[in-house]
């Protein structure tokens, strides 16, 4: 199938190759930055839709 597509394609590999490229940097970027990210700020980010919550009804 992926064979066949190609063939059909004629000369724009380029930008199949390129959208792949995009796609994998994006995510490899995001995972880096999750993997060094510190526990600390994950904390934090994850409490923050309960703080707000309770900093508006005072509690």
């Amino acid at each position: 199938m992926f064979k066949q597509f190609l063939d059909k394609v004629d000369g724009n590999q380029g930008y199949l190759l390129s959208s792949l490229g995009i796609f994998m940097l994006f995510f490899l970027l995001v995972g880096i930055l999750l993997l060094t990210m510190k526990k600390d700020d994950i904390k934090y980010m994850s409490e923050l839709p309960i703080k707000d919550d309770q900093d508006e009804r005072g509690n």
